[in-house]
């Protein structure tokens, strides 16, 4: 028996460092049966792209809270390519059997400097009789400061379950405004990062071993201080051979953190110029979670100077 928030933790944060919950699955059967499951991500995913916010809905949000333009706050990023029209696909199994697929995108809107992330989950027929999983979680972030200006996660699980919320964050004063059913307004670090957009920011830093890094994730309505710990370069195998990478290891700390001491997330990113992680897993009590990437198109992605 797989826990509910730690499946989801790495379905959406693959994220994660893409970190937050993990979604515990409750199934018996045999692999040999899951690995019979004809699932297509490419179908499952059109089932999604109604649900994100229009940008006038987002825009009234601004004007209601008097939220003016988020710009030039910090520049971490002024001459780094952002990736234009990305799409990472991983493969999330536990232990040997196929659970389902998290689908990252990420696209720059030159007009405005902001890059739009965006995480899919979904969950393989197989699971799905059991627990069925269509989420969809956006994180838009400034393109040179990296940090998160608006989030909304839309979740579609289970037979009923349905939960649309979002976080304005006004910078200026440090605040998070969130809707989760109902309003609240939270006091925040500023550069408080999304369990999103942290993939991003930490992309760009090209840590090295012996690196630590600690960021301020915001969490179900709550804030997380993260540690990032850089441990060594390794050279993993793939089904294309293999590939140079830096091993990563963030973890949630304090109280409410997602892991507890017998749980361990490793992270693997390509250590070259487009750092892509590849590789992730999570052992948890009842075994292993793997997500790995199957597809990539940002060889040929457009790299636009931020």
């Amino acid at each position: 028996m797989i826990q509910k928030n730690q499946f989801r933790f790495l379905m959406i944060t693959a994220r994660m460092f893409f970190i937050s919950l993990i979604l515990l699955l409750t199934f018996a059967a045999t692999s040999t049966f899951a690995d019979r499951d004809d699932f297509s991500w490419q179908d499952a995913i059109r089932e999604l792209d109604t649900l994100p916010y229009s940008p006038r809905f987002i825009d009234s949000l601004k004007n209601k809270f008097n939220i003016s333009n988020e710009r030039d706050l910090r520049t971490l990023v002024p001459n780094t390519p952002v990736y234009a029209n990305e799409t990472l696909v991983y493969r999330v199994s536990w232990g040997a059997i196929f659970a389902g697929n998290l689908i990252i995108t990420t696209n720059y809107d030159s007009v405005s400097n902001t890059i739009r992330i965006g995480g899919k989950a979904v969950s393989s027929n197989f699971v799905g009789a059991f627990y069925k999983m269509r989420d969809y979680v956006i994180s838009t972030i400034d393109a040179n400061g990296l940090y998160p200006l608006f989030f909304e996660q839309h979740l579609r699980e289970g037979k009923r379950y349905k939960s649309d919320s979002w976080v304005l964050y006004d910078l200026q004063n440090k605040q998070a405004h969130v809707h989760n059913r109902k309003y609240k307004n939270f006091d925040t670090p500023q550069f408080t990062q999304d369990y999103l957009s942290v993939l991003h920011f930490i992309r760009h830093l090209k840590l090295q071993p012996g690196d630590t890094l600690t960021q301020h994730l915001f969490i179900n309505k709550e804030i997380h201080p993260m540690l990032f710990t850089c441990p060594e370069k390794e050279v993993i195998e793939t089904d294309n051979g293999k590939i140079n990478t830096l091993k990563l290891q963030p973890r949630l700390v304090g109280e409410g953190r997602a892991f507890n001491r017998r749980d361990k997330l490793e992270v693997w990113l390509t250590d070259d110029s487009v750092p892509t992680p590849v590789l992730i897993k999570s052992k948890i009590k009842f075994g292993r979670i793997t997500a790995k990437l199957i597809w990539r198109n940002n060889q040929a992605a457009t790299l636009v100077q931020g």
